[in-house]
């Protein structure tokens, strides 16, 4: 779905031991390998890998633009995973005001045009996590992990428009949840576990509030820097797939009910994808659509009054266009027909600058109700920025009367400003 412009998230959680890494990358040590990306035993990562691919290759009338950035959230601190000369500097979790969502500032993004470039940004990215041993677990991811994979479309909506859309793929290892009695940790691997506990507890209660549509409240997404991260993939806006990972043995009885508990809450999360698209590319394929609309009924209604015109909208399908006759042969034509050759290229010529004129007057006429809109939508954003207390959850409108519903009816922005203009000058 990510190539038709949505966002897809599929992340793994459960104890530590349980096998999350297992589930997304296959074995220890598969991908460091440099095995093959067709290898039977990778997981689920390199095989979307191959899906992908897969599926541009049978979209040839489609232009697909990839890049990868990977990162871990260690001790909250995010570290990219693919630029190892920063000194695993930590980087800043920003907001966009655009997008409207977080953003990692300053990620390195790497451009895959094959599939053998995907695989070396994984590769790269385990090579350079975190990882550690304890009691429960040789090979224990001591961070969080997002491997996120852009996806732009460009495409031509007909034969003289085209788009873009956005799509992108998250692949979310999350570090398990720890005893530390069971895993006997002290020291630095016991700070990386309490660092692990609060995320996870943080993701647990978003979940928790999210599930819960009657009591939905704010949401503390800002509380860790994970949530910041798959705030929008938690709100509903895209396609999120959770694997619960448990492990079978008897003493984990009571982790196993929690992880099973945690899946049911995030189970109920209703989601509604959307599309992600340049705004510019949306209203022209909208434009676009309602024009070929009003053609099509345009013509429908000509042909059922039996109205002809001599100059149509096609301008390949003229009735009365001049014969055209090469200039030596003009002076062996008659008198008449030359006369009504003249007529017909005058009448040709006048209907062209009728056609000119009302093109330039409409030009003019949506040139006005755009600059009208823009300065709606620039009044309509400062007032949302203004009435927003959460950068998640937009506010809920507060009605003190029934007087106040006319509010809520739906006005073109372009007329009432209009109208609110020529008011004031008059």
């Amino acid at each position: 779905m990510a190539i038709e412009g949505f966002s897809c998230t599929a992340f793994c959680y459960g104890q530590t031991g349980s096998g999350k890494t297992h589930t997304l990358t296959g074995p220890p040590g598969l991908v460091e390998s440099g095995a093959s990306p067709y290898a039977p035993d990778h997981g689920l990562v390199v095989r979307s890998f191959v899906y992908l691919f897969q599926l541009i290759k049978e979209r040839p009338e489609c232009h697909f633009i990839l890049k990868a950035s990977f990162l871990e959230i260690y001790n909250e601190k995010v570290i990219d995973l693919l630029n190892p000369g920063t000194a695993r500097k930590p980087l800043q979790v920003r907001w966009s005001k655009e997008s409207r969502s977080f953003y990692v500032e300053n990620l390195f993004m790497v451009d895959c045009e094959e599939l053998d470039d995907l695989f070396a940004v994984l590769e790269e990215g385990m090579r350079n996590r975190s990882v550690g041993s304890h009691a429960m677990n040789t090979n224990s991811s001591r961070s969080h992990t997002v491997l996120c994979v852009r996806v732009r479309r460009d495409l031509r909506a007909s034969t003289d428009i085209s788009c873009s859309t956005h799509g992108k793929i998250n692949f979310v290892d999350l570090a398990g949840s720890e005893m530390t009695k069971k895993t006997q940790s002290s020291g630095k691997t016991l700070e990386e576990a309490n660092n692990i506990n609060r995320s996870l507890m943080v993701l647990g209660y978003c979940i928790a509030q999210l599930s819960d549509g009657k009591k939905r409240g704010h949401i503390p997404y800002r509380d860790s820097k994970l949530t910041k991260l798959l705030a929008d993939s938690l709100a509903g806006n895209g396609v999120t797939l959770m694997i619960a990972c448990i492990a079978p043995t008897r003493s984990n009885v009571s982790e196993t009910i929690n992880t099973l508990r945690y899946a049911a809450r995030a189970k109920k999360i209703k989601s509604k994808p959307i599309v992600k698209m340049d705004a510019r590319d949306a209203l022209i394929m909208s434009l676009k659509r309602e024009v070929e609309a009003l053609q099509a009924e345009n013509q429908h209604l000509r042909t059922a009054l039996h109205v002809q015109t001599d100059y149509n909208i096609d301008y390949n399908q003229r009735s009365r266009t001049p014969t055209r006759i090469e200039p030596n042969k003009l002076y062996q034509l008659p008198q008449t027909e030359l006369v009504e050759l003249v007529q017909l290229h005058m009448e040709e010529n006048s209907a062209l600058r009728n056609e000119n004129t009302e093109l330039f007057s409409v030009r003019d006429q949506l040139l006005k109700d755009q600059e009208l809109l823009s300065r709606e939508n620039e009044r309509l954003l400062k007032k949302l920025e203004d009435v927003n207390s959460s950068p998640i959850i937009p506010a809920r409108p507060a009605y003190s009367d029934v007087s106040s519903s006319e509010a809520n009816i739906w006005t073109n922005p372009a007329t009432s400003t209009a109208s609110s203009l020529a008011s004031r000058y008059s």
